[in-house]
């Protein structure tokens, strides 16, 4: 998710920082839609400007707006990261501590969707950051196999083709998971969880992000040099931060979220 310090170009960071903001956002409107089922009292209180939030989120999150801006934004930011997978020194060690981190997300999340006897659809078990992380390691295997932009581009766009024959914008969830159906979730066939996004097509996009990043950054310099400023500050800041502001914004929400909810009366 970001390049080394050494190879910084502001308008990858910029288009990073975008996609990751607009995130944060869709995230933000699926805890207001939710509001009614956070807070026991939530219509006894029945604050008009809290439930117009609500609604609005709700509306906005089955909108077509949602459906397909939310795809264009996860596409960008996988492409900016497999551009700036040619920037970074040790692609395996950075894959494995995504790895490690996505593993402790299931391992939370999963925990309290039991603790909570399924009243929390929290559970993760192949999110974002599980994609992230397997995908930048077969864009790795791959180079391994065979260094070569245009072979890597070839199994990128196959990928993405396949998540396309299979649909990957309606894809039907199982009911139940086991070891197969955990494998076959994994490569995009089926989805499972509450944040879910599988092989197909999406580690695809990390692999045509790399092929096409050496040809367009060649130099590892940025082709828009005079455009940077501080006008863009708040952009790249997030984009060179978004590794931790994907793990941590949602507690954020969460706390704010029940911090005003507390103060207008609402209670769990």
């Amino acid at each position: 998710m970001e390049s080394t310090r050494q190879a910084r170009i502001w308008e990858l960071d910029f288009l990073r920082g975008f996609a990751i903001i607009m995130m944060v956002f869709d995230h933000l409107m699926y805890d207001l839609k939710g509001l009614p089922s956070l807070f026991g009292n939530y219509f006894v209180v029945g604050n008009p400007a809290v439930e117009w939030l609500s609604d609005f989120a709700d509306v906005y999150w089955y909108s077509s707006l949602r459906a397909g801006g939310h795809y264009v934004f996860v596409f960008l930011f996988l492409v900016v990261s497999g551009i700036s997978f040619n920037f970074s020194r040790n692609n395996l060690r950075r894959s494995l501590r995504f790895l490690a981190v996505a593993l402790v997300i299931s391992a939370v999340t999963i925990g309290i969707e039991e603790i909570s006897g399924g009243a929390y659809d929290f559970a993760i078990y192949f999110g974002i950051i599980h994609l992230f992380a397997v995908g930048t390691l077969l864009t790795l295997l791959v180079r391994k196999i065979w260094n070569n932009d245009l072979f890597l581009l070839s199994i990128g766009l196959v990928i993405v083709g396949l998540g396309v024959v299979l649909e990957f914008w309606k894809v039907e969830y199982y009911g139940s998971l086991d070891f197969g159906r955990f494998m076959m979730m994994i490569l995009g066939f089926k989805g499972y969880g509450a944040d879910y996004f599988g092989l197909a097509p999406f580690a695809g996009a990390i692999m045509v992000g790399s092929a096409i990043g050496k040809h367009i950054y060649p130099s590892k310099f940025s082709l828009l040099p005079k455009l940077d400023g501080k006008w863009n500050i708040p952009f790249t800041y997030c984009g060179r931060h978004a590794f931790m502001i994907f793990i941590t914004h949602q507690l954020v929400l969460y706390f704010l979220i029940f911090a005003f909810g507390y103060i207008f009366g609402y209670r769990i």
